[in-house]
């Protein structure tokens, strides 16, 4: 991941993404995909202009792509008692929490609000083919204007 700095006295670093944002991505896909779909994987790819991360399964529930910012389900439960037993190290850079999850249907609205904040453009979640969830998290812009 790019850092960006610039000198306006004093040296402000600007991420590529997200830190917090890219973590809760991460572990939302590990939490809520669909494991009885043999053989998928959560994948992760990382552009010069954005961060793609696939999981496999549709959305739970009567959820849909629209209404992950307002409602929370969880579909493997115990999977997720567990990651909220698991104690967060708390020397992590921009950790805000003390379990890896938190199980207040957080994720998203943090996925959304710091990505956006960051690089002015809106994370995108897209349903494909009612098997697998995308999202898109884009680049913060380079303060220098290069891409």
């Amino acid at each position: 991941m790019r850092v960006y700095a610039i000198k306006k006295p004093n040296r402000i670093d600007t991420p590529q993404f997200s830190l917090n944002a890219v973590f809760e991505a991460i572990v939302n896909a590990v939490a809520h995909r669909d494991y009885s779909i043999y053989g998928s994987k959560i994948r992760l790819h990382v552009f010069a202009d954005r961060l793609e991360l696939y999981s496999p399964g549709a959305i739970p529930n009567t959820m849909t792509v629209d209404s992950l910012p307002e409602r929370q389900s969880a579909r493997n439960e115990l999977l997720c008692s567990l990651l909220a037993k698991c104690p967060m190290n708390v020397d992590a850079y921009g950790s805000q929490r003390n379990f890896i999850m938190d199980k207040r249907g957080e994720g998203v609205p943090i996925i959304l609000t710091e990505s956006e904040h960051l690089s002015g453009k809106r994370p995108i979640y897209r349903l494909i083919d009612d098997a697998e969830l995308l999202l898109t998290l884009f680049a913060a812009p380079s303060p220098h204007g290069d891409t």
